[in-house]
């Protein structure tokens, strides 16, 4: 079994926006998850969406199968989201508070451990 990504690390906290829907007077409406014990690393590379469209990232989100909680399925919200005819987005507190953001998330890899399990998420981000 690999280790887990080293605890010293995962000290940021991320806050999901995840579109529902849109309501009877045509505002969007959307759920907001707060995960902790996450860590984004800056990025600037070249990646293909999903429909073969290429972006620029501007960070990599890991999130920790084991040491981030609460424990979600992000393909799912990805999932929902697209249903609802719009795109996740997120924010990242820091350990000093600070907040960046407003994130669109791109892409959402789930990266295996050497038992077939969910090692940790690796989240794309514009």
């Amino acid at each position: 079994m690999l280790p887990t990504i080293p605890p010293r690390i995962l000290r940021d906290t991320v806050t999901f926006s995840v579109p529902t829907g849109i309501d009877v007077y045509q505002t969007p409406q959307s759920k907001t998850l707060t995960v902790q014990r996450v860590h984004l690393q800056s990025d600037n590379s070249t990646r293909r969406t999903g429909t073969n469209q290429e972006v620029t990232l501007r960070g990599i989100l890991y999130i920790d199968s084991r040491l981030s909680f609460p424990i979600l399925d992000y393909w799912k919200l990805q999932t929902d989201a697209q249903a609802a005819g719009a795109v996740m987005t997120c924010t990242v507190k820091d350990r000093r508070g600070h907040v960046t953001g407003p994130y669109t998330v791109i892409n959402i890899d789930g990266l295996p451990d050497d038992e077939g399990n969910t090692h940790h998420w690796e989240i794309g981000l514009t």
